[in-house]
C-alpha cells in the first residue's frame, strides 16, 4: 500500500490547533480533497473521512471508487454503520459496469482517478446488510466474494463466518427471549454518549462512563480527534430513598483529557476497577473510596497489566477472584478471558486462561462475574453469536470447568456488537448501553428484565442502611462486623460515608452475629440465620445509631419514608418495532483531604490479616433481647390482631422496659416468600408493608397502654425475601408459610 511521505506533517497540520479535528481550510474537489479523505482512513478517522467522501460522492455520484470509500468508512466509523448500504449497493453495482472491467490487480485506493472499487466490496456489502437484518441478501453477497476471492484474501474467513453468524441470527430472532427493555431515562442518559454501566451489589450506584461535558464544564474543548467529542469520563449516580437516581457526578479522579472508563465495583462498593488508556496501551487499574473521594487509580499486580491491551475485568464478591481480559500471546484468538487469585500474601497470582471451553478463536471481552461467584457473563464473537459481540452467560462447575457458554438470546443480543453487561445481585435484571433508535442520545444506558427462571440461585445478599440522627452525619469509624457462628470467621465492611449504605455476602445455610459499631462500641447486634435455600435472599436491614457523641437515636415514628435499599427504577419502556433494523451496538487543597481521609481509614478499616498481626481479636457481643413476638401469615395477609394473647404479652414486657429504663430499643422484622403477589407487585414491597403495619400496631398499643410512644426507639428494621424458589405450587402453604411472618424484638 502506498503510503503519503508527508503523512505525519499533515497529520499534525490537520489536528493539532486546539484539539479540532479540522484543518482550517478544507479543500472540495479534486486531488487534495481525495488526498485528504484517503490520509484521514489512514489515520482511522473514520467519521471525518466520510464527511470528505460524501463531498466527492456528491460530485460523482456513480464512482464506484467513490461510493466503495464512503461506505467502508461508514462501516469503520464510531457510530455511523447505519448509513453505509446505500453507498456500498450502488459501489458493487458500478464496480466494472462503467469501468470497462475489474480492475481487481491494479486496484489503486490512493489513485484520485481510480474509478473502480476492489472485491472485497462485496464482502463488505454483505456486512451491510446483515447489520440491516436482511439475512438472505447477506448471503448472497457472503457467498459472491467467497466464490470471486482467493482463499489467502483477509476477507475470506470473515465472510465465511458472515454465514455462520446469520445462521444463528434467524435461529435467535425466530426466538426471541421473554424480555423487557426500558431506558434507565433522562436523568442518567444525555446527548452525548453513555455506555459501559457498572451497578453496585445493593443496587443504589451506577458507575458509567460518558463522553458528556462535565457539570463544572471543565472538560470544554478538550476533544477526542478520533470522534470528535469529549474524552471518556467516568460519572457516578446513587440511588434516594423512594429508588430514584439522582444527578450524575463526575469522579474527582478524570483527568480532562485521556480516556478513563468503568469497568467493575467490589461488592462493598469501596473498590473500583478501571481501564486507562495508556498512550494506546490500554491497562486496568483500581481506585479506593476513602471517604466520599476516591482515591488516585493504581495499575493492578502480578501480570494483570502487560504490554498488551488489557480491556476489561471483573472482581469476585469476595474479593479473591479477579477475571480479566487481554489479547496477550499465547491464547486461543484475539482478546481472551484471564484470571488470577488471591495468594496468602494478599498479592495476586500469575495468570492463567481459563480455558477454550469460554475462549475461542475470535473475541472475548466485558467479562462480569455474578456475586454468586459461579455465573458469568461476557462478550464473545465467537460461539454462536449473531453478529459482532454477543453477550454469553456460562456457569462454574464443582469440578472447576465452565459449562458450555449460552447465547442470552435476541432481542438483548443483536446483529452488531453487544458487549457491556451487568446483572443485579438477584439476577432478574440486567444493565447494558445500546444506540438504539429512541434514546436521549447517541447511545444510552438501558436495563433489561428477565423472567423469574432466570433469577439466581444460592446466594444471600445483606444490604440497607445505616442512619445516624437528623442532622448528624455518619462517624466515619462505623463498621460492621459478620460473624459466622460455626467457624468464628469474621469479616467487616464499611458502610459508604456520603449515605450509610453498605452490602455483605453471606453464603446460605449459616447463622451469623451482625455486629454495627462505632468508635469501636457495639450500638446495635442481633443473631440471624440464613436459609438453607436454591433462591436468591434479600435481607434489608437499616440500623439508627445512638452514638454517646450524638443527640440520640431516631425514634419509632420517625422512621425515614421511602422504599427499601436497592428499590429498582421503573425506565422509560422500549417498544420492539416491527422491522426494524437490528443495528444497536452496545458496545469509558482536595488532594490533601483525600490523603488525609485515606491515612484515617487505613487506620481505622482493619482487615482480619491486620488485627491477627496486632494480637487483637473481634469479640462477639451477645444478642439477647428481652421478648420476641412472631406472627406468621397466610398469603398475602399483614397486620396483627392486637387481642391475639401473645401480643398482650409483648406490649406488657416493652410497656415494663419503658417504666423500668425510660426507654425500649425495638427491632422489627417482616419476610415474604418468593410465591408471586399480583396484589401488592413484589415480594419486598410486601414485606416493607408488613413491617409498616406491624410498627404502627406497636404505637398504637402503647399508645393505649397510656405509655410515651417517644420511649420507642428503633434500633432496626429488617426486610426479607426468602425460602424456597416459587415452582407453581402456590397451595404447598408449609412449604412456603414459614416464609411469611413479622417479627418484633425488645430489649
Amino acid at each position: 500500500m502506498r503510503i503519503f511521505q508527508r503523512a505525519a506533517l499533515f497529520a499534525i497540520a490537520l489536528f493539532s490547533l486546539a484539539g479540532t479535528v479540522r484543518a482550517q481550510t478544507t479543500p472540495t474537489t479534486g486531488r487534495s480533497l481525495f488526498e485528504e479523505a484517503s490520509l484521514l482512513m489512514e489515520e482511522k478517522f473514520y467519521n471525518q473521512a466520510a464527511e470528505r467522501w460524501l463531498q466527492l460522492v456528491g460530485q460523482n455520484p456513480l464512482n464506484s471508487n467513490y461510493n466503495w470509500k464512503l461506505g467502508e468508512a461508514y462501516m469503520n466509523s464510531y457510530n455511523q454503520k447505519s448509513k453505509a448500504l446505500p453507498y456500498l449497493k450502488v459501489a458493487a453495482e458500478q464496480r466494472g459496469a462503467s469501468q470497462g472491467g475489474f480492475n481487481t490487480v491494479g486496484y489503486d485506493p490512493f489513485d484520485p482517478k481510480e474509478k473502480n472499487a476492489p472485491p472485497q466490496v462485496d464482502y463488505w456489502l454483505g456486512k451491510a446488510y446483515h447489520l440491516n437484518g436482511e439475512f438472505d441478501k447477506a448471503d448472497e453477497y457472503y457467498r459472491k466474494f467467497i466464490a470471486e476471492s482467493e482463499p489467502k484474501n483477509d476477507f475470506h474467513p470473515l465472510a465465511q463466518r458472515g454465514l455462520e453468524e446469520t445462521a444463528s441470527a434467524r435461529i435467535l430472532t425466530a426466538h426471541p427471549g421473554k424480555f423487557n427493555i426500558s431506558n434507565v431515562g433522562p436523568v442518567i442518559n444525555s446527548e452525548y454518549p453513555d455506555f459501559s454501566p457498572v451497578i453496585s451489589v445493593d443496587g443504589n450506584a451506577l458507575f458509567f462512563t460518558s463522553r458528556r461535558v462535565r457539570p463544572d464544564s471543565s472538560n470544554v474543548g478538550i476533544i477526542d480527534p478520533i470522534v470528535g467529542l469529549p474524552y471518556e469520563n467516568i460519572f457516578v449516580s446513587y440511588k434516594d430513598r423512594v429508588g430514584n437516581w439522582q444527578q450524575p457526578e463526575a469522579l474527582n479522579i478524570d483527568p480532562p483529557e485521556g480516556h478513563l472508563a468503568s469497568v467493575n465495583v467490589s461488592a462493598d462498593g469501596q473498590t473500583l476497577v478501571i481501564y486507562r488508556d495508556d498512550q494506546g496501551d490500554g491497562n486496568l487499574y483500581e481506585s479506593k473510596l476513602v471517604g466520599e473521594l476516591w482515591s488516585d487509580p493504581v495499575k493492578m499486580g502480578s501480570d494483570i497489566n502487560t504490554k498488551s491491551w488489557e480491556t476489561h475485568g471483573a472482581l469476585s464478591a469476595d474479593g479473591n477472584t479477579f477475571y480479566f481480559v487481554s489479547n496477550r500471546p499465547g491464547g486461543y484468538g484475539g482478546r481472551d478471558i484471564y484470571r488470577v487469585v488471591k495468594l496468602p500474601t494478599g498479592e495476586w497470582s500469575k495468570a492463567q486462561n481459563i480455558g477454550n471451553v469460554v475462549n475461542t478463536a475470535y473475541e472475548e471481552d466485558a467479562v462480569f462475574i455474578h456475586p454468586n461467584g459461579r455465573t458469568m457473563y461476557f462478550a464473545s464473537t465467537g460461539h454462536n453469536s449473531m453478529g459482532g459481540f454477543d453477550i454469553f452467560t456460562t456457569e462454574l462447575q464443582a469440578d472447576g470447568t465452565w459449562s458450555q457458554p449460552k447465547n442470552i438470546g435476541y432481542p438483548l443480543n443483536t446483529v452488531d456488537d453487544d458487549i457491556f453487561f451487568v446483572t443485579t445481585a438477584d439476577g432478574r435484571r440486567g444493565y447494558f448501553s445500546s444506540d438504539k433508535a429512541g434514546g436521549f442520545g447517541e447511545k444510552d444506558i438501558y436495563f433489561v428484565d428477565f423472567p423469574e427462571e432466570m433469577g439466581a440461585e444460592g446466594l444471600a445478599v445483606l444490604k440497607g442502611f445505616i442512619v445516624p440522627p437528623p442532622g448528624e452525619q455518619l462517624s466515619p469509624t462505623t463498621i460492621l462486623y459478620v460473624t459466622d457462628k460455626e467457624t468464628g470467621e469474621v469479616k467487616s465492611y464499611k458502610p459508604r460515608q456520603r449515605d450509610g449504605v453498605y452490602v455483605a455476602i453471606l453464603p446460605p445455610c449459616k447463622n451469623y452475629n451482625l455486629d454495627y459499631r462505632v468508635d469501636d462500641k457495639t450500638i446495635h447486634t442481633e443473631d440471624i440465620f440464613v436459609e438453607c435455600e436454591s433462591a436468591y435472599q434479600e435481607i434489608n436491614k437499616e440500623v439508627y445509631l445512638n452514638p454517646v457523641s450524638l443527640s440520640g437515636p431516631a425514634d419509632i415514628k420517625n422512621l425515614p419514608d421511602g422504599a427499601s435499599p436497592g428499590a429498582k427504577e421503573k425506565g422509560v419502556p422500549v417498544a420492539q418495532e416491527e422491522g426494524a433494523a437490528m443495528v444497536p451496538g452496545l458496545t469509558g487543597s482536595t488532594k490533601n483531604k483525600v490523603d488525609a481521609d485515606k491515612a484515617a481509614a487505613e487506620k481505622q478499616d482493619l482487615t482480619d490479616a491486620h488485627r491477627k498481626e496486632m494480637g487483637e481479636k473481634h469479640v462477639t457481643p451477645e444478642a439477647k433481647f428481652s421478648a420476641v413476638f412472631t406472627k406468621y401469615y397466610p398469603y398475602n395477609a399483614q397486620g396483627i390482631d392486637g387481642n391475639d394473647p401473645e401480643w398482650k404479652d409483648f406490649i406488657n414486657k416493652v410497656s415494663a422496659l419503658i417504666e423500668k429504663d425510660g426507654n425500649a430499643k425495638i427491632t422489627i422484622e417482616a419476610c415474604a416468600s418468593h410465591v408471586p403477589t399480583r396484589t401488592f407487585g413484589t415480594n419486598e414491597k410486601l414485606s416493607n408493608l408488613r413491617m409498616e403495619a406491624a410498627r404502627k400496631s406497636l404505637l398504637d398499643a402503647i399508645k393505649a397502654a397510656g405509655k410515651n410512644t417517644d420511649a420507642l426507639l428503633l434500633e432496626s428494621v429488617n426486610h426479607l425475601v426468602q425460602g424456597p424458589k416459587y415452582e407453581g405450587d402456590w397451595k404447598n402453604t408449609d412449604k412456603y408459610s414459614k416464609f411469611q411472618f413479622v417479627k418484633l424484638k425488645v430489649k
